[in-house]
């Protein structure tokens, strides 16, 4: 991480508020898995960037994982989960 963006982090940490950069992942239950399975494939922005509702995110789980994604199958659900909560469809 930079100085500059880590600086303006903690400003706004300090501010009250929190922000993440593009293509950071929030912190919570899964976002490791997520993390380390997408990023073998793409830039973790394709995933901040989208917005899916449950079965989407279910659906593109199951298809990333046909296609060689290391999720474990009792991964699969806490994966999702994670998705949903963080990149939902409004």
């Amino acid at each position: 991480m930079s100085v500059r963006l880590l600086t303006v982090s903690i400003c706004l940490g300090l501010a009250g508020g929190t922000a993440l950069a593009d293509g950071e992942l929030p912190a919570d239950a899964g976002s490791d898995i997520v993390e380390y399975a997408c990023s073998q494939c793409h830039d973790l922005i394709q995933v901040t960037e989208a917005r899916k509702t449950e079965r989407q995110w279910e659906f593109l789980v199951n298809q990333m994982i046909n296609q060689g994604a290391p999720i474990e199958d009792y991964e699969v659900a806490t994966v999702i989960r994670y998705l949903t909560k963080h990149f939902g469809e409004d």
